[in-house]
């Protein structure tokens, strides 16, 4: 029996629950699009830190505006552009708090979303959310990189070679020739793999297919300091005075064929063409040599070559550098060589035989490794590696 006054009373109880049911099923997908955005957002702090760090290397260490120019460029990238929609993209470098906030090589982003849509939820009276990201990257000197050959479509010679190397990493723009070659490396890109290791013998990586490397000098401070602000060769007046020391300075020429020849530590500029047949040259105390456009020094056919680069000064870390454009011959050939530092001659062939474990960054057009006695690259130092890479810390 139905009481007098009882109709009715089920429809706002039913009301009620479906305004629960529709207010749980109003957070379920609003909250898992909420999350989806942040995804989104977090993606782009990455990578705008990681593009103001990557910037670092270019510009150096500090660069405030260069950092925040690329930091915000990757944020707009990723869907994020600061000042449109609610969205304020922040970067500083250094980061100003935590634990990156001295490190002048690090780069802090945040974005900062404040009209996130909302959907079922606006019935509750939220229209928008507001999501908060970020992220930190920092330059740090660990770069395997040890053979970079510049030069599309060029064939780099390793044959009979044995090329031990199992830190570095070798990149070739054009192919490889390694018949009879025994190769130990970190890893092996080519430009024009052909699908073969062309009889060669690999422990650990083997050749694969890579996309063309650019030039590392620029992020390099003591090889983009030579490309910018070169050594002077007024007056270039130089010469040997025969005592078996030679001076840092420019020279038009300079014969020292059969001489035991001690460098001192600094800047050399050979211009012009250089006799080195037969002699021993140690430059273990610190030496820099620029070949300027038209010139042509090899160390070829000399009994024993040392060469270290200098460790302060704008050119530390160089030992040898050919401009951009001068493609004569390179030729690091001796029955002992020991060279160490950053050997660049981008436009050139050179030719290289001989090292002992010392760490070395090889930069050419293409090259001719000679030696079965072994090329032996040392390992970069810990965290001075002269090529750098960009990592996410926070």
């Amino acid at each position: 029996m139905r009481h007098k006054g009882e109709s009715g009373q089920v429809l706002p109880l039913i009301a009620i629950c479906l305004a629960a049911l529709m207010g749980f099923g109003g957070m379920a997908v609003d909250v898992g699009y909420w999350r989806y955005h942040q995804r989104e957002q977090q993606s782009a702090a990455d990578a705008a830190a990681l593009g103001g760090a990557q910037q670092l290397i270019f510009s150096g260490c500090p660069n405030q505006s260069a950092a925040i120019t690329a930091a915000k460029n990757d944020a707009t990238n990723n869907g994020f552009t600061d000042g449109s929609n609610g969205v304020t993209v922040t970067a500083s470098n250094p980061p100003s708090s935590g634990p990156f906030a001295s490190n002048n090589c690090a780069v802090n982003a945040t974005i900062n979303s404040s009209k996130v849509a909302t959907f079922l939820t606006k019935v509750f009276g939220w229209k928008t959310m507001a999501e908060s990201t970020q992220a930190t990257a920092a330059v740090v000197a660990d770069g395997p990189g040890c053979i970079y050959m510049l030069g599309i479509g060029q064939n780099t010679n390793f044959n009979g070679a044995n090329v031990q190397a199992s830190k570095c990493s070798i990149f070739l723009n054009g192919s490889a020739n390694f018949n009879g070659a025994n190769v130990s490396a970190g890893a092996i890109g080519e430009v024009s793999y052909s699908g073969s290791n062309n009889g060669g013998t690999f422990t650990g990586a083997t050749p694969a297919p890579i996309a063309p490397v650019a030039d590392p000098c620029p992020e390099i401070a003591g090889c983009a300091a030579l490309t910018s602000s070169p050594p002077s060769m007024s007056p270039c007046v130089g010469s040997y005075a025969g005592n078996g020391i030679l001076t840092p300075g420019c020279y038009n020429s300079l014969n020292v064929h059969g001489q035991n020849i001690t460098m001192q530590t600094g800047t050399y500029v050979f211009a012009g063409g250089s006799n080195f047949s037969g002699a021993s040259i140690n430059g273990s105390a610190g030496v820099t040599i620029y070949i300027p456009a038209g010139a042509s020094t090899n160390f070829n056919k000399v009994s024993a070559l040392t060469l270290a680069p200098q460790t302060t000064g704008p050119y530390s870390g160089v030992t040898f550098y050919q401009v951009s454009g001068n493609s004569n011959t390179v030729n690091f050939n001796a029955s002992s060589t020991n060279v160490s530092g950053m050997l660049y001659a981008p436009s050139a062939q050179i030719n290289y035989n001989g090292a002992y474990g010392l760490y070395t960054v090889i930069v050419a057009n293409y090259a001719n490794f000679n030696g079965s006695t072994g090329e032996d690259f040392g390992a970069p130092p810990t965290n001075a590696s002269l090529i750098k890479t960009v990592v996410l810390s926070q």
